[in-house]
């Protein structure tokens, strides 16, 4: 007797029914690549611009803050006293003279009006088509003496506290009401309790005395003296030696410390391709008009505020054309080239260029002129 029963036809998918069941799973694949590559383009759109709203804000906050202070000196009116200066190789000996100061780069880069001499360090980096300014005031962080000084020439004197870190080599400026003195502090060393012995000998001074010997009051709170670190600072726009993925240098906002001697130049914000500033000068008349650096007849001693302009990119490439916008900044147009030609990062910006861009503006009154 046969024990096996016959095999049936076995069943299975048509050719028709695996191209339709193909079509659908590649119109589904193809929705999902869709909907990946939107989600991604729309976070690196997102990331990119916040990287960008926040390196705007960061390096808006520092030049304003700085500018706002040019020519602090405590409670000593720049209009009426000037600093008297013993440091050797200082950035200035006349503060009121020099407490603000800018310039423009030219697309051929040359400065108008002259480079100051102590931005020689800097002379070849700003971008064409961008500004340079310079700050210089005292730190704002201050201190009073733990104890009032005998005579002009007591050295060391005793600081109450250290807030500003000052150390060897700094420049420190000492006020009150009626005198000012910017020296260079040669050795700092701890006293007792808080107080700190700061010595400025001869070596890096031209005298080791002060124009007359400062006093506190038995309430801090009610002393005019002030001690604090001098600040000399020069912003600029500048490559730096890293590139992005179209090949070209990446821009970012420079400051130059020139509370070394020689100065210390340092990166402070990546992606500021532009800056450009406008000065407003007190008239006459009372009015204030609104200038660049370069400007006839500009007096930066009559400057009471400045217009700071910023043009930051997001670095990385994020559009998949070219950028042909135009930028307002600080009131001038900043935008791509008429015709063919592309110039990189020159204050007509370029065409041919994919990060995203934002232009950031702000007004800041000088806090200490006039």
């Amino acid at each position: 007797m046969n024990q096996f029963k016959p095999i049936g036809r076995q069943g299975g998918f048509s050719i028709v029914e695996l191209m339709v069941a193909s079509v659908i799973g590649l119109i589904i694949l193809s929705g999902a690549v869709t909907v990946f590559s939107s989600n991604n383009a729309s976070g690196s759109m997102s990331s990119a611009m916040s990287r960008v709203q926040e390196s705007g804000r960061v390096a808006m906050d520092i030049i304003a803050n700085d500018i706002r202070m040019a020519g602090y000196q405590g409670c000593a009116d720049t209009d009426t006293i000037n600093a008297n200066v013993i440091a050797n190789n200082a950035p200035t000996i006349d503060l009121p003279s020099t407490s603000l100061q800018g310039a423009e780069v030219s697309l051929a880069g040359a400065w108008q009006p002259a480079m100051p001499t102590d931005l020689a360090p800097i002379n070849a980096a700003p971008l064409p088509g961008t500004d340079v300014v310079y700050v210089q005031h005292g730190s704002g962080r201050t201190t009073i003496l733990n104890t009032s000084m005998a005579n002009a020439n007591e050295n060391p004197i005793t600081l109450a506290r250290n807030p500003d870190q000052l150390a060897a080599g700094d420049l420190v400026m000492i006020s009150d009401c009626t005198s000012v003195d910017i020296f260079r502090a040669t050795t700092l060393a701890d006293a007792t309790g808080d107080s700190v012995q700061l010595s400025y000998a001869a070596t890096q001074n031209s005298q080791a005395n002060l124009s007359h010997a400062y006093t506190v009051t038995t309430d801090p709170l009610s002393t005019a003296m002030r001690v604090m670190r001098f600040e000399a600072h020069a912003y600029y726009v500048a490559n730096t030696t890293r590139f992005d993925s179209d090949g070209q240098p990446v821009p970012a906002l420079f400051m130059l410390d020139l509370s070394q001697p020689g100065g210390v130049a340092m990166e402070l914000v990546e992606g500021v391709e532009n800056m450009q500033l406008l000065y407003g000068q007190e008239m006459g008349s009372g009015g204030i008009r609104y200038v660049s650096a370069n400007a006839t007849n500009l007096d930066f001693e009559s400057v009471v505020s400045v217009q700071i302009g910023l043009l930051i990119n997001s670095v990385e490439l994020i559009s998949n054309t070219d950028d042909s916008n135009s930028y307002q900044v600080a009131g001038q147009t900043i935008g791509p080239p008429s015709g063919s030609t592309i110039i990189k990062h020159s204050g007509n910006r370029t065409s041919g260029s994919r990060q995203l861009r934002t232009s950031f503006n702000t007004t800041v009154r000088l806090r200490n002129q006039r």
